[in-house]
């Protein structure tokens, strides 16, 4: 019988932790399949342990960092502590959706796929909701350049062989696309597989301020990481279509020209993302351009430290 731990790896997460857990259990788990858990506690200082305790009695495994050293140590910390022939790997903030979930990635192992990506879709109908939807959708018409490791199902031999998740981004942005560039060196293409009836809501308490923050730490830190390991593989990318030494002519002097205003334009976008009814044909154009401005910014300021 194959066996298949969900690894989740977690860092105060109390408000979202509990449910996740529910989520995943509810699903009809397949004859068939042997299901674990394994929780890894990333130095939460929140009630995330107490949550983790209260789910022993289900089969739910605590693994404890003494100090927070990120997603992707965290997550591999999991995989390291699971003896399943699969894991799901499956952030706090993602439940599972459907009866069926298990019986998707079932098939999968059966298929002897050596990954499988699903996707984070939102639930609630403001605006955040329907853009992670949109985005959702838009992935699963991308191919592999639409996964993401929020959701994903890894044979766990082929998780050791590409090394796990990569440990040299310190900061936020591409630790999952380098994951999965490696898997696509490692892999054929008949061995990965999206797998679109596998999703889990995403919690979609979402603000542009956070978005952009993000975006401005991704550019002048991690893309400088991604793009020396996958040159290539970066430079294909939307972010290398608006980064400082990537971008085309047009495109550098079109963000150069906006970025005294970007700070207005992300508290004006913001105020009308607060309207729950916000199309998404005006508001998603908006959220990107200022994600892209901040982008740059963080590209430009990476540059400057050379």
């Amino acid at each position: 019988m194959p066996s298949i731990d969900i690894v989740i790896p977690a860092f105060n997460a109390e408000h979202c932790l509990n449910r996740t857990l529910e989520a995943a259990f509810d699903p009809d788990v397949p004859v068939d399949l042997s299901l674990g858990c394994i929780v890894v506690n990333n130095r939460s200082t929140d009630a995330t342990a107490e949550i983790i305790a209260r789910w022993a009695d289900r089969g739910v495994r605590g693994v404890d960092h003494h100090s927070a050293q990120g997603r992707s140590t965290a997550v591999n910390s999991g995989v390291a502590a699971s003896e399943a022939d699969y894991v799901l790997v499956l952030d706090a903030d993602c439940r599972l959706v459907g009866k069926n979930s298990l019986s998707v990635v079932n098939r999968a192992i059966r298929d002897h796929v050596a990954a499988g990506f699903g996707y984070a879709t939102g639930v609630s109908d403001d605006f955040w909701g329907r853009y992670h939807r949109a985005l959702a959708n838009e992935r699963m018409r991308s191919g592999w350049q639409g996964w993401t490791t929020q959701c994903c199902v890894v044979a766990r031999d082929v998780f050791n062989r590409v090394g796990g998740f990569p440990t040299d981004y310190e900061y936020y942005g591409f630790e999952d696309r380098d994951f999965i560039c490696r898997l696509r060196t490692h892999c054929s293409d008949t061995e990965l597989r999206s797998l679109p009836d596998l999703q889990a809501h995403h919690d979609d308490d979402a603000t542009l301020a956070d978005v952009c923050r993000k975006m401005y730490v991704s550019g002048r830190h991690s893309s400088a990481v991604f793009r020396e390991n996958f040159p290539d593989e970066y430079d294909a990318t939307v972010y290398g279509r608006v980064d400082a030494t990537t971008a085309s002519a047009p495109m550098r002097l079109l963000l150069a020209a906006l970025q005294p205003f970007r700070r207005v334009l992300r508290g004006m976008t913001s105020a009308l993302l607060g309207w729950r009814h916000m199309p998404l044909i005006v508001g998603r154009p908006a959220v990107r351009l200022c994600s892209g401005l901040f982008y740059y910014r963080g590209t430009v300021d990476r540059n400057k430290r050379r």
